[in-house]
């Protein structure tokens, strides 16, 4: 067991000045880890890393790449992307310590900019929208300005999603928030293309293919859903039978 937040990487500012990060986590649809995962798969990523916590989810995902721990980091040398995908999310006993050090590490390597990516409750939709989500930025991002309307006043993000935000602009690092429409009650394929192609082509200014991710949505549903429910046991184990 690790008495601290540990960032096992091989990365050096060097590679990582300037660069675009993306990362997620398991809020509504699974957005954040679906685009994430998919993301760093398309662009042909290398597993670079992973984050330790004194509080580690039980969890070990075999996936196309090998063993997927719960918080490994990729990054694409050609795109200069760093992507941080979460397949759990950080216990809630050493969440605010977890993002606060992952900000300072990403200020320490001089990072460019920080994507986050998540689910908008769809019931918050209007009935004639066009484009199929929202995006919120905060004072040091000056990024691209994508076409959908910043997320309307009385809206909110809350979790891990919401507390990254705010350390990130507390420690001057540019990020941006990406929310697609999305259900809450189960993975969300359709959520999940919208956001990688809006990161992929309004951002980063990669066509990210999708044809992968659609057939997923058919032949994965079922182990991604199981996955889901599994962890979502562990922790209401851990909490007393309490979730939230």
């Amino acid at each position: 067991m690790v008495e601290e937040i540990k960032i096992v990487s091989d990365l050096s500012k060097d590679e990582l000045e300037g660069a675009t990060v993306v990362t997620g986590f398991r809020g509504f649809g699974l957005v954040g880890y679906l685009v994430s995962k998919h993301l760093a798969l398309s662009l042909g990523s290398s597993k670079r890393g992973y984050i330790l916590s004194p509080i580690m989810p039980p969890v070990v995902i075999v996936e196309d790449d090998g063993p997927g721990y719960p918080f490994d980091i990729y990054y694409s040398e050609g795109k200069r992307v760093l992507t941080i995908v979460h397949r759990a999310n950080p216990e809630r006993e050493v969440q605010d310590e977890y993002l606060h050090t992952l900000s300072l590490w990403l200020r320490e390597m001089g990072v460019g900019r920080v994507i986050l990516v998540g689910g908008l409750n769809v019931e918050f939709m209007p009935r004639e929208e066009k484009h199929g989500y929202r995006w919120l930025a905060n004072r040091h991002y000056k990024g691209p300005k994508l076409e959908a309307p910043t997320m309307e006043a009385g809206l909110g993000v809350v979790g891990p999603l919401a507390l990254l935000y705010m350390y990130l602009d507390y420690l001057g690092v540019p990020a941006a928030m990406v929310l697609p429409y999305s259900v809450a009650e189960r993975v969300d394929y359709e959520a999940a293309i919208r956001g990688l192609k809006v990161i992929g082509g309004s951002i980063i200014g990669v066509e990210i293919p999708t044809d992968e991710i659609e057939k997923m949505a058919s032949m994965q549903r079922e182990i991604l859903e199981t996955i889901s429910r599994m962890i979502e046991g562990e922790e209401e184990k851990e909490s007393g039978g309490i979730y939230m």
